[in-house]
């Protein structure tokens, strides 16, 4: 356990390099979230949070999915990926071309 005045942190980043007809290109994504002393920490922000905006989702219809659902459906993430925004969860991306 975290001592009071003690926070963690999670850091995500996905690397992916791409290559379309014409081009190839590095695609970063990144996410820093830190936990508040006192508080929630980052990991149960990062894991909980997603759960809990998809589950008020689905029980408002506002998700059209049944059964056991991985969210690559943008009906399903964008939904959650705005609400974490509004909860200050970003990912920042960068891209580069790759040769």
């Amino acid at each position: 356990p975290l001592l009071p005045e003690q926070r963690d942190m999670v850091i995500l980043l996905h690397e992916l390099d791409v290559e379309y007809d014409d081009r190839r290109e590095q695609i970063t994504s990144t996410m820093v979230k830190y936990g508040q002393p006192g508080g929630f920490t980052a990991m149960a922000e990062t894991v909980g949070l997603p759960a809990a905006i998809a589950t008020r989702l689905l029980l408002q219809g506002k998700l059209n999915v049944r059964g056991c659902c991985i969210p690559i459906d943008p009906t399903i993430y964008r939904p959650i990926l705005q609400e974490l925004a509004d909860e200050g969860i970003t990912f920042v991306e960068k891209t580069e071309p790759l040769t």
